[in-house]
């Protein structure tokens, strides 16, 4: 849980931003005052367009994570359990993923052309790295003596990797995980803004165009709404996962 003195200093941010803009102070054509955002928020949530548009942008970033994480932890388990494949395919990995997702956009347009598929390519290339490379890290180097003691009590190759592998490479399959879901949720929010006037990103781009600040920023802060709750559920996904694994010693220190 967020400890609730952490919220004191958003809290007092706002206070602030409220005080200074409804005494003039701040004069800023595009910059409206905390209230005038929410009645945007609330307008929007009213008429069902901010529901739609969240129910879009979701929709995409889930199926995006989770083929990020079907196909990310597949090919990791591949590179790191096979030697000659590590050899051959990580400089290409390493080159691959430092291409941007939103370079490859016009690429993606010209191929697919514009819609919620192409934005799914896009976020679950992007969202597919940290998983790869979390994966076929741990699988490499799960220790020697672990199969060792596979091969003491004579177990199989199905039964080692059940066994042995896969629990040993999951904290590091989840770690992935959760900045996956994240990078999805970028890609899409921006890629929405570019190609489509759909989902939150489509909702940020298009209020910019009407000169709608105080719903402009209601956008705004949905998408780091969405962030935090996202970010949030991983997090509580690998503590009740990995109850005991250091993948939550940042978690302990915020409760």
């Amino acid at each position: 849980m967020v400890s609730r003195v952490g919220l004191l200093v958003p809290l007092a941010f706002i206070g602030a931003w409220q005080l200074l803009v409804s005494t003039g102070v701040l004069r800023y054509s595009y910059l409206p005052a905390p209230v005038d955002v929410a009645e945007s928020l609330v307008a929007l949530t009213a008429s069902g367009e901010l529901v739609a548009d969240l129910a879009r942008t979701l929709a995409i970033v889930v199926f995006a994570a989770a083929l990020a994480l079907a196909l990310g932890g597949a090919l990791g388990f591949a590179i790191g359990s096979l030697p000659p494949v590590r050899v051959y395919l990580m400089a290409s990995v390493d080159f691959l993923r430092t291409i941007p997702a939103v370079a490859l956009l016009p690429v993606a347009l010209l191929q697919f052309g514009p819609g919620p598929g192409t934005e799914l390519i896009l976020a679950t290339w992007a969202a597919q790295w940290p998983v790869l490379v979390n994966t076929a890290g741990a699988v490499a180097t799960v220790p020697v003596r672990l199969h060792d003691v596979a091969r003491t009590l004579r177990l199989t190759r199905a039964k080692t990797l059940r066994t042995i592998v896969f629990p040993a490479v999951l904290p590091a399959w989840l770690a992935g995980a959760r900045v996956a879901g994240m990078i999805a949720l970028l890609v899409t929010v921006v890629v929405e803004m570019i190609i489509t006037p759909e989902g939150l990103g489509g909702g940020l781009i298009q209020s910019m165009q009407a000169l709608d600040p105080a719903r402009m920023w209601a956008y705004a802060l949905i998408c780091g709404v969405v962030g935090a709750v996202l970010n949030a559920t991983l997090r509580q996904a690998v503590r009740i996962g990995l109850p005991g694994s250091a993948a939550n010693l940042d978690q302990a220190g915020a409760t």
